[in-house]
C-alpha cells in the first residue's frame, strides 16, 4: 500500500495491518506487536527521510508460518541505525523497539531508496482452524 509521507500514515498502517491479521486468526497480542513494529518503521521513515517529488512511502506485509514480515520503502538511501538515547531524550528508541519485537530486521537498497523490513513472530488465536485440527 502507498501512504503519504506524513506522521498520520502510521495510524492508517496500524489500522490496515490490524484488520488484515485479525482476519487471518492472529492472536490479538501478536497483532499489537506487529502494528507497533510497523508504526515504528513508518515513523522512522517519515522522521528521517524527505519526500522526493511528493512521493509517499510503500508499506507491505506478508504472513508466513512463523510470523509477519513488515516492509517500509522510502526515498532515502541512508541506512537506519539503532541509537542508544539517554533517559532525558524523548525519542530515538524506534529501532530498539523493532529489535526487541522482531526476530530479524534489516535494510535492502532499492532503485529509489531503501526498504526496511522486520519479521515479527506471531501466535495464532484459539479459533484458528489450523490449530484446532478442523
Amino acid at each position: 500500500m502507498q501512504v503519504p509521507h506524513a506522521t498520520t500514515s502510521a495510524a492508517l498502517v496500524r489500522h490496515e495491518i490490524s484488520a488484515d491479521l485479525a482476519l487471518h486468526g492472529i492472536d490479538p497480542a501478536s497483532i499489537e506487536e506487529v502494528v507497533l513494529v510497523a508504526s515504528e518503521l513508518v515513523g522512522n521513515a517519515v522522521r528521517h527521510t524527505h519526500s522526493a517529488n511528493g512521493t509517499g512511502l510503500g508499506v507491505d506485509w506478508s504472513l508466513d508460518d512463523a510470523g509477519v514480515t513488515v516492509q517500509v520503502s522510502d526515498p532515502s538511501a541512508a541506512e537506519p541505525a539503532p541509537r542508544s538515547p539517554d533517559e532525558s531524550e524523548s525519542g530515538g528508541r524506534g529501532l530498539r523497539i523493532v529489535e526487541a519485537l522482531a526476530d530479524h530486521w534489516g535494510v535492502r537498497p532499492t532503485d529509489g531508496g531503501k526498504r526496511v523490513w522486520a519479521h515479527v513472530p506471531v501466535r495464532h488465536g484459539r479459533d484458528d482452524p489450523a490449530l484446532s485440527g478442523r
